[in-house]
C-alpha cells in the first residue's frame, strides 16, 4: 500500500494545467496552447450536453464500465461509477486506450468529457464489508461490457478538475445519493475465481487476471475498488495509485522471467510517435537494466529527467519519471519475456506541449507496446543504433547520453570486454 501511495506526488508544475493568462489572451479561438479544439470549449459543450440529459437530479446511461476512487482526504476517499448520459454499445470505447492511438486528442477528450463522475466520500475499509452501494459499484467494476446503469444525484454535475498526468480525463462530477445497475453484469470467469478467492494475496491475484489475458484497465479497476485480495485486507485504491501498482506488480513478475534467460546478442531499436508523444526503446546487450528518460521540448535546451534501475529491479519509488516508468518498463518486459531473452533498456520520450494536454500515462504504455509489436530493427552496434534513434527525436543525442545512467556504465563495460 505503501507503494501505490507514492503515486500521489504531485508531478513537475510544467506538466499541470493550462496557464490562466494563456486561456484569457486566447480565448477559446486562437489555440495559443498549440490545441485544436480548445479543450476548456469542449468541456463547455460537454456540460450543455450532459444538462439536456438530465431529469431531475436523475442520471441513467451505460457505464463503460468505469469507477474512480479519488485519493484526497485518505482514508476517506470520494469513490463512485462513471455514467454517460446515454445507453450505447458505444460507451465501452470510453474506458479503452488500447483504441485510441488512432484518434485525435479532440475525439478522446469528446469521449471521456461526457463520462459524469459520480461521488460520495467511503472509507477505504468498506471494501471488505462492503454497503448495498458500494456492493453494486464493485459488481460494476466486475463487468468486461457496458452496463445500464441509475444514478440519483444530490448536485447537477459541474466540472472542477479535469486532467491528471497518470488517470484518464474525465467529465463534470456530483455529489452520489443512490447508485443500482439495471443489467446484469459479464463477468470472466477467471475474474469470478479471483475476486471470489479471499484467502488470495492481491499480487497473486493480480498476476492471476494478466497471465489469463484480462487487459490492465480492467485490472486497476478490480484492484481500485477492492475486490483482489484477501478478505481482511481488502481495501479502496485511489486510481491515481492502482494505475502505477498494477504496472509495477506485473513488471516485477516478468522481471524474474526475464532474469533466468540469456542476453540478446544485438542492439535493437522500437519507435512510435502518436497524440504529441515519441518513444524510442533502446535494447543493448547486456543483463537486465532499465531506464526511462523523458523530456518535454520547449526554449533553447529543454531539461531532461530520468529514473533507472539495475539488475535486481527498484525498491523505491521512481520519483521524478513517476507513472511513465512503470508504464514503459511493463511492455519492455514484456516484449523480453516474448522473445525469451535478457537485455538492457533505455526507453527515450519526447513530449511536444503544442500537440499534447494530459491524458494519463496509458499512452506511453500503449505507445511503447505499439512499437515493439509493429517494428523492432536489429543492429550490429551501439552506434549504429543510435543513429537510428538520432532521425526521430528533437533533443540532440549526446544531451541524452548525458544524463543517461545506463548507457556510460555499458560503454565502460565494453570497453573492458574488447580490452579483454
Amino acid at each position: 500500500m505503501e507503494q501505490m501511495k507514492l503515486e500521489s506526488q504531485p508531478r513537475m508544475a510544467k506538466k499541470q494545467s493550462y496557464n490562466d493568462r494563456v486561456c484569457a489572451k486566447c480565448m477559446g479561438h486562437r489555440a495559443l496552447c498549440g490545441i485544436r479544439p480548445c479543450p476548456i470549449l469542449m468541456r463547455a459543450k460537454a456540460q450543455a450536453r450532459i444538462d439536456e440529459a438530465f431529469v431531475g437530479m436523475d442520471l441513467t446511461g451505460s457505464s463503460p464500465p468505469s469507477v474512480f476512487v479519488g485519493e484526497s482526504g485518505y482514508p476517506k476517499v470520494l469513490a463512485g461509477p462513471l455514467i454517460p448520459p446515454l445507453r450505447s454499445e458505444d460507451a465501452m470505447y470510453m474506458e479503452r486506450p488500447d483504441h485510441w492511438l488512432t484518434k485525435t486528442i479532440d475525439e478522446i477528450l469528446a469521449l471521456r468529457f461526457s463520462l459524469v463522475r459520480t461521488k460520495k466520500y467511503i472509507p477505504v475499509t468498506a471494501a471488505s464489508n462492503p454497503s448495498r452501494e458500494l456492493v453494486e459499484t464493485q459488481t460494476l467494476a466486475l463487468s468486461e461490457a457496458p452496463m445500464v446503469s441509475e444514478a440519483t444525484l444530490l448536485k447537477k454535475p459541474q466540472f472542477t478538475s479535469v486532467f491528471s498526468d497518470v488517470t484518464l480525463p474525465m467529465g463534470p462530477s456530483a455529489p452520489l445519493r443512490k447508485f443500482r445497475l439495471d443489467d446484469n453484469p459479464k463477468v470472466p470467469k477467471v475474474i469470478d475465481r479471483v475476486t471470489s478467492d479471499t484467502d488470495l494475496l492481491a499480487v497473486k491475484g493480480v498476476k492471476n487476471l494478466f497471465d489469463s489475458g484480462i487487459r490492465l484497465e480492467h485490472i486497476t479497476r478490480l484492484l481500485s475498488v477492492g475486490t483482489i485480495g484477501q478478505k481482511k485486507a481488502r481495501r479502496l485504491v485511489p486510481t491515481k495509485w492502482s494505475i502505477t501498482a498494477t504496472d509495477d506488480i506485473i513488471g516485477k513478475e516478468l522481471h524474474k522471467q526475464v532474469l533466468r534467460n540469456s542476453w540478446i546478442n544485438d542492439f535493437r531499436v522500437s519507435i512510435d510517435n502518436a497524440l504529441g508523444n515519441t518513444v524510442v526503446l533502446l535494447f543493448l546487450p547486456s543483463a537486465w537494466q532499465f531506464e526511462a528518460m523523458e523530456c518535454w521540448l520547449g526554449g533553447l535546451k529543454p531539461p531532461i529527467i530520468s529514473d533507472h534501475e539495475w539488475f535486481k529491479g527498484r525498491k523505491d519509488y521512481a520519483k521524478d519519471v513517476v507513472g511513465a516508468y512503470y508504464a514503459t518498463r511493463l511492455p519492455a518486459l514484456e516484449y523480453l519475456v516474448s522473445i525469451r531473452r535478457q537485455a538492457g533498456v533505455i526507453v527515450f520520450m519526447e513530449i511536444d506541449p503544442q500537440q499534447w494536454v494530459p491524458l494519463g500515462v496509458w499512452r506511453f504504455r500503449e505507445i511503447a507496446k505499439r512499437a515493439l509489436e509493429t517494428s523492432v530493427k536489429s543492429f550490429s552496434s551501439v552506434d549504429e543504433a543510435l543513429n537510428e534513434i538520432v532521425a526521430h527525436l528533437r533533443v540532440p543525442m549526446h544531451r541524452w547520453l548525458e544524463t543517461s545512467k545506463i548507457y556510460p556504465e555499458f560503454r565502460a563495460q565494453t570497453s573492458l570486454t574488447d580490452f579483454w
